[in-house]
């Protein structure tokens, strides 16, 4: 998990909740594979994903490609 969030994620996470870095990455560790079944029943995203009325993406939201290496189109 510390391969796949930056030092200064987790550090901002940290701060944020109260957690201590290994604590923080225990629960992480622990309870992101169930969220994420949870959220993608059979291995799909819900067709009504994009429930929010927010502009911000949330985790569930396509990524846009961008910056080199990425085919144009």
């Amino acid at each position: 998990m510390e391969k796949a969030i930056d030092a200064q994620t987790l550090e901002a996470l940290s701060t944020q909740t109260g957690l201590s870095r290994e604590e923080l990455i225990a629960r992480i560790t622990r309870d992101l594979p169930d969220a994420v079944n949870q959220m993608t029943p059979n291995g799909k995203l819900p067709a009504d994903h994009r429930t929010n009325d927010s502009v911000e993406p949330t985790l569930l939201d396509d990524v846009p490609r961008t910056g080199s290496g990425t085919p144009k189109q």
